[in-house]
């Protein structure tokens, strides 16, 4: 089953908390005009919706669509913690049986290898419940932004992802594809193949297209800096080798793009 939250429409957060279970605890039969999100952060839980069972296990993310019927189909365990909200059902939302649906949300997903899916569902809970409903509702939207990111292949794209985050994180550095594997706790190899496969270039080729760019963003910005400081400023061995890659790149020497700009 797949979820569409109309993206031109304005959703509102209406209630948000954490809930704590010490003893199970079977959730209550019911039918809402709101959907429904749920964020197990420990425990374990077996749910329902329209006849679907769905396990709820550490980090994994389910959408209650509104006007269907949920229900407990087995109590959580002992110590089960989640958090949870209930967003407006606004007109072009739809639950579908069609997973194949531009821009849909499966109904549940694991999301344990995407830390910013769960820095966001916290932000959502914690600014409705201090009062702050703006801010709520935008950082909603910004979840479902990346929950639309990861529909087609969540691990891969997980993956890819957060190398390609730490890669902007060190403009300064050449981290080495065993690094990146390293940070990410996967083997060089599995780090190289689904990078690839979610963004159709090599580590490499992204790491070289991402500091030629910031080079060019700084002899934008700045028009007194020099080669070498910009060089070295992207963790290039010398002002020879960064060159080299820039012409590869833009079809030009570093100087010969700073004359064109001052034109």
């Amino acid at each position: 089953m797949s979820n569409v939250f109309c993206e031109k429409s304005v959703h509102t957060i209406t209630r948000a908390n954490v809930q704590y279970y010490k003893t199970p605890f079977i959730h209550p039969k019911r039918t809402m005009r709101e959907h429904d999100f749920i964020y197990l952060l420990s425990g374990e839980w077996m749910l329902g919706q329209n006849g679907k069972a769905y396990k709820l296990e550490k980090d994994t993310l389910l959408i209650l669509f509104s006007g269907n019927t949920h229900y407990g189909i087995m109590p959580c365990k002992a110590d089960t913690k989640t958090m949870y909200f209930h967003v407006s059902s606004e007109d072009g939302d739809i639950f579908s049986e069609d997973e194949d649906i531009p821009s849909s949300i499966e109904t549940l997903i694991n999301v344990g290898s995407n830390p910013n899916i769960k820095a966001l569902f916290e932000n959502t809970v914690n600014a409705k419940i201090s009062g702050e409903q703006r801010k709520s509702d935008l950082y909603f939207e910004l979840l479902l932004c990346e929950l639309r990111n990861i529909k087609k292949s969540p691990v891969v794209f997980d993956l890819a992802q957060n190398i390609k985050t730490v890669i902007h994180r060190y403009p300064e550095k050449f981290l080495t594809n065993e690094e990146l594997a390293e940070m990410m706790n996967v083997s060089k190899k599995s780090a190289e193949i689904k990078f690839k496969k979610a963004f159709g270039k090599t580590i490499h080729q992204y790491t070289l297209e991402f500091k030629i760019e910031e080079a060019m963003s700084y002899f934008d910005k700045f028009e007194e800096i020099s080669v070498k400081a910009v060089a070295y400023s992207l963790g290039f061995y010398d002002e020879y080798h960064f060159s080299k890659q820039f012409v590869k790149y833009t079809g030009i020497s570093p100087a010969a793009y700073k004359k064109k700009r001052r034109k």
